[in-house]
């Protein structure tokens, strides 16, 4: 029998599994006072796996999360600082927001689709964000420059919902 170089697709389903829960208790956590929004995991639309509804103006915002680690992992070692979120064509048509949970740094990604990169894999377009986990921190910067903004950025779903960040 030929040993597999991949992870188990067992983990992999666990690693997903631990990211969508992450983020339905982090958003939880952040608009649990606020009676006017509610928080629902997605099984009937296509191409999302949470949402938020903002109950007084109607308004929803539809997040794909995807879930990243290099704990559990035939990664190489020189990639292990990098990280590769990926959506679909169908996931970036129907979300407004990539969530990427990066497990190993419990580190969150708060992205508006239309900030990916959109590249061609195997004559299908998918979307990118791709970064590096710096090896020493430079000032602020743990991660490269252009992923900063968007880490634990939590506040942007808020605007985007039409909710001030500060009313929680």
């Amino acid at each position: 029998m030929e040993e597999s170089n991949k992870t188990p697709q067992n983990i992999n389903a666990l690693v997903s599994e631990i990211g969508e829960r992450m983020v339905l208790f982090k958003l939880y956590s952040i608009i649990h006072d606020n009676s006017g929004l509610e928080i629902f995991k997605n099984y009937s639309e296509p191409g999302y796996d949470i949402g938020i509804r903002n109950t007084h103006l109607n308004k929803k915002v539809k997040i794909e999360v995807k879930t990243r680690q290099h704990l559990v992992t035939t990664t190489a070692e020189k990639s292990k600082n990098t990280c590769h979120f990926t959506l679909t064509e169908n996931e970036w048509n129907h979300s407004n927001f990539l969530i990427g949970y990066w497990i190993d740094y419990n580190d969150f990604f708060i992205v508006p689709t239309s900030e990916l990169t959109k590249t061609n894999s195997n004559n299908k377009f998918v979307y990118k964000l791709v970064f590096t986990r710096l090896k020493k921190a430079q000032s602020k910067l743990i991660y490269s420059e252009q992923v900063m903004p968007y880490l634990n950025d939590w506040s942007t779903l808020l605007k985007f919902l039409g909710t001030p960040p500060e009313q929680k």
